[in-house]
């Protein structure tokens, strides 16, 4: 089982006079919680990424600030090509830190394993939660249709090809959240597989969780309660996402031997982080991977006012510090 004990006390509302790093990101979109932070943050270098999902036109970039833009639609060169192109030149122990609240999943993901094969091995990410979705339990977060479902950049697994009847015991657990367009595409994508499914409980506030009960059901999961089926962990802390998964990997196992794991993270920010940490910790090698539904067109804003932004160390290293 995964251990991340060192961390489970770490994450912290933050506060903005708390701290100040060398090298601050963050990509741009219309929401208040993302350009508050942007302006509160103390940073020497603070850069907004230009992301094509969000569809900006050069008029409406800001022409006071640093602006890193990608035009490419893969998450890794995406990367690469706006945090890579600061991070290449500098001391591997700069305090960098990454503000993950609008960027796409598996940009977080490739981040995370873009930083680790860099020896970035100590660095924070920030979240800020929203105080409510701008439509509740209507509200959309992708603005076009999928364009294929496949493995994230750097978590690609060494999967088992052989699909007779005898060896296909595959599993899909998803990480489900607001987007039914989403989840169902990739229950579709992966229809031979046993699902299972994290739950984000508790969640960011106190409807969250009901709405997200709702968009599972226009998704087609199932929505039993069985133990078997359905696991449970915060909306809003990563390590503890992580714990999860690694019990129920655990138990998964212990059951029955799996031949392919497909892992999907469609909820928070947060536990997509929480889903990375434990794919890196416990995953590489084996038949695993992070899957996702890309699409190439996403809504600039979808929240109202701005809740806490919680921080978060991240510590890649093989031998974590002792608390």
């Amino acid at each position: 089982m995964i251990d991340l004990s060192y961390l489970i006390d770490s994450k912290s509302v933050f506060s903005f006079e708390d701290d100040r790093w060398e090298f601050f990101f963050s990509a741009l979109n219309n929401s208040e919680r993302v350009n508050n932070v942007f302006h509160k943050v103390q940073a020497d270098n603070k850069y907004w990424i230009i992301i094509p999902e969000y569809q900006y036109n050069d008029a409406d970039l800001p022409s006071d600030q640093n602006v890193l833009r990608t035009e490419s639609l893969n998450e890794a060169d995406q990367v690469i090509e706006t945090i890579g192109s600061v991070l290449r030149d500098i001391d591997k122990k700069s305090r960098i830190c990454i503000d993950i609240t609008g960027l796409m999943r598996p940009q977080i993901l490739f981040i995370l394993k873009y930083l680790e094969l860099n020896e970035f091995l100590f660095f924070d990410m920030i979240y800020t939660e929203p105080r409510n979705y701008s439509r509740k339990g209507e509200t959309e977060f992708t603005l076009s249709d999928v364009t294929e479902v496949r493995q994230v950049s750097g978590f690609e697994g060494n999967h088992n090809l052989d699909m007779s009847k005898e060896m296909a015991k595959d599993v899909l657990f998803i990480g489900v959240g607001y987007d039914s367009r989403l989840m169902a595409r990739v229950a579709l994508d992966k229809d031979r597989a046993r699902h299972l499914q994290l739950h984000s409980l508790p969640s960011l506030s106190a409807d969250m969780y009901q709405e997200s009960l709702i968009r599972i059901e226009r998704a087609g999961l199932p929505n039993s309660n069985g133990d078997d089926q359905i696991f449970f962990s915060s909306a809003s802390d990563p390590y503890l996402t992580a714990s999860a998964l690694s019990s129920a990997h655990s138990r998964i196992f212990n059951t029955e031997p799996i031949s392919n794991l497909y892992l999907c993270p469609l909820a928070t920010k947060p536990q997509t982080l929480g889903f990375g940490l434990f794919y890196l910790k416990e995953l590489i090698g084996t038949a695993s991977s992070i899957i996702f539904p890309f699409s190439s067109k996403y809504s600039r804003e979808t929240s109202e006012g701005v809740g806490r932004t919680w921080r978060y160390p991240i510590c890649l290293d093989d031998n974590p510090p002792e608390k």
